[in-house]
């Protein structure tokens, strides 16, 4: 069974568009445009938020998107684009986001997904049922998949966290992993290790180039 290359799903803060990038994007904008178009009025002065399921989009065709939804009268939440980062691996309608922040003694819980649009500062805490994205940097102690969701993982513009879990798999980063030169990042489980990789190496084919660092447990 072929999978749509387009969701738009609503939720509490406007519309969400899952955009399953294996497809030319042609094919996905046609598909959105036929989609609002049965609609007719029903999503007029809505606000939407675009998930990029495989891979990121290009300048070019975020600009076409962002005009096709304006003929629609829907406008894009720019701020909640996340061009630069993966976006939840598993996508539900309960991911939580956050524009601020998380400060030394705050812990943040939550069962679906996180998103922070911030830093997360030494001494705090984040705890995700699903995924953690952060588009800062990461300092504090971070969790995700805290209800055995094993295929969870953790990104960051800067991955910096002081303990960082996936499900039951506790790591601590390397000794010489350094502030400087860093590139955004992402945490995943393989087998029963937490491995860490730039994002760049995974853009092409959702494949590493390399194995990525190990983290001690």
């Amino acid at each position: 069974m072929n999978r749509e290359p387009v969701a738009i799903k609503g939720t509490r803060d406007g519309l969400a568009i899952i955009l399953y990038k294996n497809t030319e994007f042609e094919k996905a904008k046609n598909a959105i445009y036929e989609k609002l178009k049965k609609s007719g009025e029903f999503f007029k002065g809505a606000k939407a938020r675009v998930f990029i399921k495989e891979g990121v989009l290009e300048k070019k065709e975020l600009e076409d998107l962002e005009k096709l939804l304006n003929d629609f009268g829907i406008s894009l939440k720019k701020e909640a684009f996340l061009k630069a980062m993966p976006l939840p691996t598993h996508f539900t309608t309960t991911t939580l986001y956050l524009k601020k922040t998380i400060r030394s003694g705050q812990r943040i819980s939550y069962g679906g997904n996180i998103v922070i649009l911030g830093d997360v500062n030494p001494g705090s805490e984040v705890l995700a049922g699903g995924d953690i994205i952060v588009l800062g940097a990461l300092r504090g102690l971070a969790h995700a998949g805290y209800k055995g969701n094993r295929a969870a993982i953790v990104a960051a513009n800067k991955l910096l966290p002081t303990q960082l879990r996936i499900a039951d798999v506790i790591a601590r980063p390397p000794d010489e992993k350094h502030e400087s030169s860093r590139v955004p990042e992402i945490a995943r489980l393989k087998e029963d290790t937490i491995i860490i990789e730039p994002y760049y190496n995974i853009l092409e084919n959702n494949k590493p180039k390399q194995e990525g660092n190990k983290w001690v447990r």
